[in-house]
């Protein structure tokens, strides 16, 4: 069934309500801690059935019934075969339960430019804050070319996908408001967040940006200015980062990162090619890597990449479930947000375009949709989000306060 459009709220609605949940829900983001963001999300949902039973004044919505089906059972199957039944619990949890009740909420929430804008913005005062800090460690420790700084989450690659999404909209708000307050917002919160992303050293985000920019240059040649600038000014900044990274990339086989890195996909591809359909059970290539390779160049916990992560764990049958949302929502950021629509949604389908061409080339160097993190709710949050859009755009019907 297709969602409804986004809808007014109503000024008796104006107390605790799920859609003020859901503008707290990012400022929980800045410490990374996955615990914390699924209970906001949860009383989030949990509000908005109780509304929904209490006063019955609006219809609970579903969509993509099938693939989420699917998913939710093939997620059982992979409980199943995984060993221990604690992490097995985790990641269905993480990865495919709370996935499915983000979606139910962006279904059914009463959405309007207000709490959108809200919403947003919330987002990027979480990642200003966390790119605050990231520069704070940076120059307490006398600015260390050598150092990544993962700010106030435990993992660097993890917090520079997030600051990246983060950039993206952030950048479309920027070229797309005329409000000159709101510009020194955008202008504010964005220095931030790209300085977070720099100091982090993530080569893989920093090539998924650049990607995602010529991509979106082909549509808006607009973009490439203030995008250049901005990334410019960061490089004579932290010139020495840049060049010490660059360098890393051009002397690939002495990156003991990179050549582990390598490592990592091999063996997860060995794996695969033994047990290709069904897949090893949640967080198992740990178990099986000395099975297909015998010495690795570094430790390497996991696959470093989501597509064969998602294969090796789920099966090429679970994969394709498990990442059919994500591509359909990928396609409807540039089906409907490629129309000539009203500017409400224009901003957000930017956004969205340019965080899943990021994502899409991110997927690539780090497994951020196979963990139950902070990173994997923000994701489900962009493909929830483009399918509420997207039904309301293709039924024409626009609301706003």
């Amino acid at each position: 069934m297709k969602a409804h459009s986004l809808e007014i709220i109503r000024q008796e609605d104006i107390k605790l309500t799920p859609e003020l949940i859901l503008i707290l829900t990012p400022i929980t983001f800045i410490v990374g801690n996955w615990y914390l963001s699924a209970l906001f999300i949860l009383s989030a949902f949990a509000f908005m059935m109780l509304r929904y039973f209490t006063f019955k004044d609006h219809e609970i919505k579903f969509s993509n019934m099938i693939p989420w089906s699917l998913m939710l059972l093939w997620g059982i199957y992979v409980c199943y075969i995984t060993p221990d039944p604690v992490k097995a619990v985790k990641y269905y949890t993480g990865t495919m339960l709370l996935p499915f009740f983000i979606y139910i909420l962006f279904n059914n929430l009463r959405l309007n430019e207000k709490v959108l804008t809200k919403f947003f913005d919330a987002m990027l005062i979480s990642g200003t804050v966390i790119g605050m800090y990231s520069v704070y460690t940076y120059i307490i420790f006398n600015m260390r070319s050598d150092m990544r700084v993962p700010s106030f989450w435990n993992d660097f690659n993890i917090v520079s996908a997030y600051m990246m999404i983060l950039f993206m909209f952030n950048l479309s708000f920027l070229l797309k408001n005329d409000n000159r307050k709101k510009k020194v917002f955008y202008l504010f919160t964005i220095t931030f967040i790209l300085l977070g992303i720099y100091l982090t050293k993530t080569r893989g985000v920093w090539l998924a940006i650049i990607f995602s920019i010529a991509v979106f240059f082909i549509r808006k040649p607009k973009i490439i200015v203030p995008s250049l600038l901005l990334i410019g000014i960061i490089i004579l900044l932290f010139y020495n980062i840049v060049e010490e990274r660059v360098l890393s990339v051009i002397n690939f086989e002495q990156d003991n990162s990179s050549l582990g890195r390598l490592q990592a996909w091999y063996s997860t591809i060995l794996m695969i090619i033994e047990k290709p359909l069904l897949g090893y059970g949640f967080d198992t290539y740990y178990l099986h890597k000395y099975d297909v390779m015998a010495y690795y160049i570094v430790e390497v916990p996991h696959p470093h990449n989501t597509y064969l992560r998602a294969i090796q764990e789920m099966g090429l049958i679970g994969a394709v479930i498990y990442l059919y949302l994500f591509f359909k929502a990928a396609v409807y950021s540039f089906k409907f947000g490629g129309k000539k629509s009203d500017p409400v949604y224009s901003k957000y389908f930017d956004g969205l375009q340019l965080s899943f061409v990021g994502l899409i080339v991110a997927f690539n160097f780090e497994p951020y949709m196979s963990l139950f993190g902070v990173i994997t709710i923000v994701i489900w949050i962009l493909i929830s989000l483009t399918f509420r859009l997207s039904q309301s755009s293709q039924s024409a019907i626009i609301s706003s306060n």
